[in-house]
């Protein structure tokens, strides 16, 4: 079997923690294979621990990329040439971006496939890629800056003795449903640059069209 890195195909002679870069091109763009234990020229090196290399792969992936990607990782053991290699099949996500909890939806944190190496995305294509996932909806898209505090909004809803947990995020519009801040939650937030003006009405007028008028008359008692 002949190894040749492509715009789908990642060789890895040894496991290291670069690997979720790897990982998050792929799953940010089309889908790809990292073949661990082959070297760059396609030679077939072997990885000694399996069980380990393939734990330290799991936990890697797992606890530095947002959101969870493993539904969308398989990893294997093959043999190739009487050596073990790993196998690690990552398929597209339906949530992009994907990006490194450390440095958060940013070009620094979020990498694509281009040719047969990762870049970082730019923020246009971020913003793309939210746009696509999550729809046209501006205030339920899931926010770039994921490090917010709503430390303001909290304090008035505990003077109002209102609760303020993840349900209530969710039900006001703050976090989406798998937990991500959205734009909703920049506005509200500690962060937020800009100022916020309600008007609250005194009074309830509910206005009725002219179909609703003609049927209050159709149906009126004389």
């Amino acid at each position: 079997m002949n190894f040749i890195e492509n715009e789908n195909t990642e060789l890895k002679e040894c496991f290291t923690s670069d690997i979720k870069k790897e990982v998050l091109a792929f799953i940010n763009t089309s889908g790809g294979i990292i073949y661990v234990g082959v070297a760059d020229d396609g030679k077939v090196i072997g990885v000694e621990d399996l069980d380990d290399t393939m734990l330290k792969i799991t936990n890697t992936l797992r606890d530095s990329i947002r959101p969870d990607i493993m539904m969308f990782v398989k990893l294997e053991v093959i043999e190739i040439d009487g050596e073990n290699i790993i196998k690690v099949s990552v398929s597209e996500g339906t949530r992009k971006p994907y990006y490194l909890i450390d440095k958060g939806m940013k070009p620094s944190g979020v990498y694509v496939r281009q040719g047969a190496s990762k870049a970082p995305a730019s923020e246009d294509a971020i913003r793309n890629m939210i746009k696509i996932s999550d729809g046209d909806s501006f205030e339920t898209n899931r926010c770039l800056d994921q490090d917010l505090s709503f430390k303001e909004l909290e304090k008035e809803m505990k003077a109002r003795n209102l609760e303020f947990t993840d349900i209530q995020k969710k039900n006001l519009g703050i976090l989406s449903q798998d937990g991500m801040i959205t734009n909703m939650g920049q506005i509200v937030s500690d962060q937020c640059k800009h100022s916020i003006k309600l008007g609250v009405f005194k009074e309830r007028i509910k206005l009725y069209s002219k179909a609703e008028k003609n049927l209050q008359d159709q149906y009126s008692i004389n």
